[in-house]
């Protein structure tokens, strides 16, 4: 069965496959992992440390749980965390129908913004009927992974708090169109020589 990366409804609970539990990280590995993210880059305008480490037999694990939970018709969507962390991932999920999610992390020791923004890999953002979770966590186990249960689906609003502080307030509908805009905005500061053949330039 094809499972779609965006959300299909309101009322579906969130979970987040990962290798690790959120805010168990090591706070040194995290500050170091968290410079070579996009936050980091775009926000702070610096980087720093290294890149997240993958685990390949963590990540087989998740693929092959993905696999099953899709078979067995478990899931109604799946979104991997990449570029932004999981606050970029929840708002693109909602992108295509305008679904939003109110979704609460832990954060632990962790700052606010590593939790929300950080990139660590082996990590999957997906939805299901709320009768589905607790096969959902089961299977997690199983293959040695945690599945959290992070939040719900909800209409149009994007919310996300870490430890009880809200981090992320916005209208899905704003946030798509702040996300159309970012490559032509990009392009558009660019030079020409960078962005056409010179023979072009000179047609």
């Amino acid at each position: 069965m094809a499972v779609k990366p965006h959300f299909r409804q309101a009322g579906r609970d969130i979970l987040l496959v990962s290798a690790t539990p959120a805010g168990d990280a090591d706070l040194a590995d995290a500050q170091a992992e968290f410079g070579s993210s996009e936050y980091a880059k775009e926000i702070l305008g610096e980087l720093w440390g290294y890149p997240p480490s993958l685990d390949l037999k963590k990540e087989a694990a998740l693929h092959k749980f993905l696999a099953e939970a899709a078979s067995e018709g478990l899931i109604e969507s799946a979104h991997d965390c990449s570029d932004g962390g999981i606050a970029v991932t929840l708002a693109e999920c909602g992108f295509e129908l305008g679904v939003g999610a109110k979704v609460e992390l832990q954060a632990g020791e962790l700052p606010a913004e590593m939790v929300v923004f950080a990139e660590d890999a082996t990590r999957v953002v997906i939805s299901c009927d709320p009768r589905k979770t607790e096969r959902i966590k089961q299977s997690g186990v199983e293959y040695g992974l945690s599945a959290e249960v992070i939040g719900r689906t909800a209409p149009e609003n994007l919310e996300i708090s870490a430890n009880g502080q809200k981090a992320v307030g916005a209208e899905v509908s704003e946030l798509k169109q702040l996300w159309e805009r970012a490559l032509p905005e990009m392009l558009h500061v660019e030079s020409r020589e960078h962005l056409v053949p010179e023979i072009l330039q000179k047609s």
